[in-house]
Order: structure tokens, then C-alpha cells, then sequence
């Protein structure tokens, strides 16, 4: 009984070591996760699009993939372009470019949707397909209505 007793308070300060790291590893984790808007300037004086403006696009796709085979992947930010990835279940039967023209018909957001326009401001939005890796991706650049 002795060592089944020892071997159980080992494996109860094992347990109690691993969730003290995973708590701790959860403290950091939201710590990252706060809203601390930083400003960046690039070389040429572009100054890239604000994590507010990142959080806008990633909500406005997001509503829009809710259902269906199409997921939304979130969206990435290169310079003064957004990158919004929507993941695909196959390859879509349809040329280069009628898969552009699809994409900037039907997924890039519409002239309507003026409060994602207005934030966007001088960036660009490209959206991504692809269907394993997103540097296979078919994209384009939707045209904002507030540069036409």
C-alpha cells in the first residue's frame, strides 16, 4: 500500500505541475490577445491597414461563410493589402479567369457594405481561394467603390 500511495502522490504533482503550465500558457495567450493597435510605416510611407480594420474584413467574411462547403480562413496583412483566404473543398471547373470574374462578382464585398469601404480607405483587399495550401491560391483585388 505504501508505494501505490507514493506512486498516486507522484502522478497528483504531475497533474497539479500541468495545469499550472497550461494556466500560465493561457494567461500569455490572452495577454497576446488584447487590442493594442500599433501603427507601422513601410519603407515607401504606406501605412498598412490597423488590426481594427483586420478585425472588420475577418467579421464581414466570416458572416459570410457560415454555411456551405466554403470556409473563411481569416484574413493577413502584407503591406498596405489585406489577404482574406477562403478554403475550398475542390478546385473550381472554370478558367483563370472566369474563377477572377466569379471571385470579384460574387465574393469581394459589395459597394453597399460602405462602413468595410470607408475603413479599407487607401488598402487593398485581395481575396484568396485555394483548396490545400494558401500559396496555391487563385486571388484577385476587389475594387473598392470609394477609388472608381
Amino acid at each position: 500500500m505504501g508505494k501505490r500511495s507514493n506512486i498516486l502522490a507522484k502522478v497528483a504533482g504531475l497533474l497539479s505541475i500541468g495545469l499550472l503550465i497550461s494556466s500560465l500558457s493561457g494567461c500569455m495567450q490572452g495577454n497576446a490577445a488584447t487590442d493594442i493597435e500599433y501603427t507601422f510605416v513601410t519603407v515607401d510611407g504606406i501605412i498598412p491597414p490597423s488590426d481594427n480594420t483586420i478585425k472588420l474584413v475577418n467579421s464581414v467574411f466570416y458572416k459570410n461563410f457560415i454555411g456551405g462547403d466554403w470556409r473563411f480562413k481569416g484574413s493577413t496583412r502584407v503591406n498596405d493589402t489585406i489577404n482574406a483566404y477562403i478554403q475550398i473543398p475542390q478546385q473550381l471547373e472554370m478558367s483563370q479567369s472566369a474563377q477572377e470574374n466569379y471571385l470579384k462578382m460574387a465574393i469581394c464585398p459589395s459597394v453597399q457594405n460602405t462602413q468595410l469601404w470607408n475603413e479599407i480607405k487607401e488598402s487593398k483587399l485581395a481575396v484568396h481561394i485555394y483548396t490545400h495550401k494558401r500559396k496555391y491560391s487563385t486571388f484577385v483585388l476587389c475594387v473598392s467603390p470609394t477609388k472608381v
